[in-house]
């Protein structure tokens, strides 16, 4: 721009310029294009550093205006399994999504945090080109609040093996908490119910049942308090943490499924 104003600094000299004004407007447009040439190098250089940045980068960082995306960097093509630029270039930020309306839900969702001057994030789930979905992490960062979706950076980063190992953690916790649970009841359950089966054998080997009726209560009750033993066998064997449905829709742990014993 510069150098066109000295050009027609030039053309509206004087008719004829004098030998020392044309050199000096020369040597002015020769610095002029000189440092163009500086900036264009340095600009070249910044440019091919960012992209360097951008290519090492794990996390997905994606540059989108008016929710159409306009550049993406190599962990983002991985992350979505794009295979080429015509995938996703000026191609809508809906084909991340599973549906329509989680696509309208989470830019509802960016207007009104960053019209509440709050951060962009959130976890939401994200449909590659394959068509399989994952959970990731969205951030959103907008160079132009009063309308995000003008101009913004965002990025995602897939967080499926974090939710993988928040579940593998909370089944160990509820292992941990019925393996106590089960040791306790044990525990407390076992001597009266040995005690009980030793005094009803001591009875029925002396005959104190004579009655055919009573016999046949008394070793029904000896098969229950074996059938006791047996479940609290179990309970000390539980290795895993497995339910079953009981009532109205709540849940209680498997016992059989639990525990590494043999029935």
């Amino acid at each position: 721009m510069r150098f066109l104003r000295l050009f027609a600094a030039i053309l509206i000299m004087k008719s004829k310029p004098t030998y020392e004004e044309l050199q000096r407007r020369i040597a002015e447009l020769e610095i002029e294009s000189s440092n163009c040439r500086i900036a264009e190098e340095s600009l070249k250089r910044s440019n091919e550093i960012v992209s360097s940045i951008l290519s090492a980068c794990p996390i997905g960082i994606g540059l989108v205006e008016n929710r159409i995306i306009k550049r993406i960097n190599d962990a983002m093509r991985r992350i979505f399994r794009f295979e080429s630029e015509a995938d996703y270039v000026g191609a809508s930020a809906r084909i991340l999504y599973p549906s329509d309306e989680e696509f309208h839900n989470i830019g509802e969702y960016i207007r009104d945090q960053f019209k509440a001057g709050k951060e962009a994030a959130l976890d939401t789930r994200f449909k590659r080109k394959d068509g399989t979905s994952f959970l990731g992490h969205l951030m959103v960062n907008t160079m132009y609040p009063p309308d995000p979706m003008q101009r913004a950076t965002f990025t995602v980063t897939d967080i499926s093996w974090r939710k993988q190992a928040e579940a593998e953690l909370l089944q160990k916790e509820k292992l941990q908490a019925a393996v106590e649970m089960a040791g306790a009841v044990c525990h407390e359950m076992n001597q009266p119910m040995q005690v009980a089966l030793v005094q009803l054998a001591e009875c029925m080997v002396m005959d104190e049942f004579e009655d055919e009726p009573i016999k046949q209560k008394a070793e029904n009750i000896r098969q229950q308090l074996n059938a006791l033993r047996e479940m609290s066998r179990k309970l000390m064997h539980i290795t895993r943490y497995e339910t079953r449905d009981y009532v109205e829709g709540e849940k209680i742990i498997d016992i059989d499924k639990s525990s590494d014993t043999l029935t």
